[in-house]
Formats: structure tokens, C-alpha cells, sequence
């Protein structure tokens, strides 16, 4: 009697792992592959890999980073012109990145890299800040070079400029640029501005 209680037993755990072993490995498999999508982005093929990434959110709507794609390859579309108006789309797709993963900070740079090229200067301002702060000195987009630390910074001393809070404005370019002197006053705004263009 112990024997077939000990079998029964055995015989529901094995069927326990196993299971869960299949979870995990469906988990694996469902996740989208993006290296495509990426690859077509970075070779500048926008369309395509729009396409790529809103099949792979289609297919997984949880799936984070194919929105953030989507969010980037939709606002370089909207930044090249001749695919109609993408800011809805850019934004949808962002805000649903950020809604999935907390703390994305591609999504939110690139929140801060499109509201700054639709001259949106507070959205910008706002973005680039929290991107900024949040990913730190070594941030840097892994599918954009040009998308890092830095730049982001420059996004925020450049929307504190157009602001008028030039002293705030400075600040930004000294986090980079410790050795950047600013005095504050409408005298010096030419210093300023060199200091945010040579970030």
C-alpha cells in the first residue's frame, strides 16, 4: 500500500516538472525574434522593419521591445517623410513599451529624441531627463550610436534654452562637460550655446 502511495506520489511530481518545464520552454519559444527587425533598422530599411516589429506585437502585444522597435522605426519613417503622419503611431507604440516594462529607457529616449525633432520642447525636456537619469553615464541605444548619455543631455540643455532657464540649461552641459563655465547672465549666452553644441 506505501509502495503504490509513493508511486502515485512520485508519479504526480514528475508530471509537476514536467508541466513546468514545458511552460518555460513555450515561454522561450513564443517570445519574438526581433534580430531581423533590428538589423533592418539599423540598415535604415524603417519600412521593413515597421513591418517586422508590428507582426511581432501582433503576434505577442506583451512583448515590450517589439513596441519599442515599432515606436523608433515609425518615428525615423515620420522623420524622412513620404509615409503620411506616423506621430500617433510613434507614441502608441512608446507609451506601450513603457507601460509593459518599467524603467525602459530606450522607449523613453526615444519619447526624447521625437518630441525634440517635432520641436514639442517640454516633452522633449521631460524625456531626455528621466532617460538621462535613469540609464546613467555608459547609456547608449544598442541599435542607434548616436542615441547615448550625451545626446540626451544635449536634448535637455537645448529645451532649458529655448525655455529661457539658461543657469538650469548650463547644469545639463556641466553633468558631461565638468569643466564647462557658464555665468548666468544674457551677456554669456553665446558661451552657452558653443557649450550645448559641442555636446
Amino acid at each position: 500500500m506505501n509502495s503504490v502511495k509513493h508511486t502515485v506520489r512520485l508519479g504526480v511530481a514528475l508530471l509537476a516538472l514536467g508541466l513546468a518545464a514545458g511552460c518555460a520552454d513555450d515561454n522561450e519559444s513564443d517570445a519574438p525574434n526581433l534580430g531581423a527587425a533590428w538589423s533592418a533598422y539599423e540598415q535604415g530599411d524603417w519600412q521593413a522593419a515597421g513591418e517586422d516589429f508590428l507582426s511581432a506585437v501582433t503576434a505577442d502585444p506583451a512583448a515590450a521591445e517589439a513596441w519599442c522597435g515599432l515606436g523608433w522605426s515609425r518615428a525615423a519613417l515620420q522623420v524622412q517623410g513620404g509615409f503620411g503622419d506616423q506621430r500617433e503611431g510613434v507614441l502608441t507604440a512608446f507609451e506601450q513599451a513603457d507601460r509593459l516594462r518599467p524603467d525602459y529607457v530606450d522607449a523613453w529616449a526615444g519619447l526624447a529624441e521625437f518630441h525634440s525633432s517635432a520641436n514639442d520642447t517640454v516633452a522633449a525636456l521631460e524625456w531626455a531627463l528621466d532617460a538621462a537619469e535613469a540609464g546613467g553615464p555608459g547609456y547608449q541605444f544598442a541599435h542607434r550610436a548616436a542615441v547615448t548619455h550625451r545626446s540626451l543631455r544635449k536634448i535637455a540643455a537645448w529645451s532649458l534654452f529655448k525655455l529661457g532657464r539658461y543657469s538650469e540649461a548650463g547644469a545639463q552641459v556641466r553633468l558631461v562637460l565638468s569643466g564647462f563655465q557658464y555665468a548666468g547672465g544674457a551677456d554669456s549666452l553665446e558661451v552657452l550655446l558653443e557649450g550645448i553644441h559641442s555636446l
